[in-house]
Formats: C-alpha cells, sequence, structure tokens
C-alpha cells in the first residue's frame, strides 16, 4: 500500500533510528517527496549511524541511511534549482 503523510511517503519500513530525521527534513520547504526505499541487512552488528549523500539526478537527491551494517537507501524529490539547497539543508541536520 502506498501512501503519504505529509512528504513522506509510506510504501516500504523506515528504519527506527531515522524516523525523527525525516520528519525534520521534511520541513524543508523546497522538498517535494522523501520516499524511504530498499533497506539491505548484513549480519554484522554495529550502533553506529551515519547519513550520506550518494548523488543528484534531474528531479532527485539519493541519501544512504545506515545503522550498523544496515542500509535504507531515501530519495529526495525536489526541482532541478533547488537541489544544491535542498542537499546544503540537509547536511547541516546531520
Amino acid at each position: 500500500m502506498k501512501y503519504f503523510k505529509w512528504k513522506i511517503k509510506k510504501e516500504h519500513h523506515i528504519l527506527k533510528e531515522f524516523k525523527k530525521f525525516l520528519e525534520e527534513i521534511e520541513k524543508i520547504e523546497q522538498i517535494q517527496k522523501i520516499i524511504p526505499w530498499r533497506i539491505s541487512r548484513q549480519q554484522k552488528w554495529s550502533s553506529k549511524q551515519v547519513i550520506s549523500f550518494s548523488y543528484f539526478t534531474s528531479s532527485w537527491l539519493k541519501f544512504n541511511l545506515k545503522k550498523g551494517s544496515t542500509v535504507q537507501e531515501l530519495f529526495v524529490v525536489c526541482n532541478e534549482k533547488d537541489k544544491n539547497i535542498v542537499k546544503e539543508k540537509i547536511l547541516e541536520l546531520i
């Protein structure tokens, strides 16, 4: 089932450690949608949390949300002219 709560798409599971972060970036007015995506898990265990920028496309930015050996892809949709502004605002919140 796909649905949006404000700007965050709720189709896939969201790592609980990052829900508050997603609610914070949702307040950035240039962002149109936030799409949490695939989660990859490995058998290793660690508690370190990392949010990293991956790359731009014409209409979105890709970030990786990491908790130990678990990684969730995150896509942030915005206008092309706002991509750098959005990236900087997100990185300020990290």
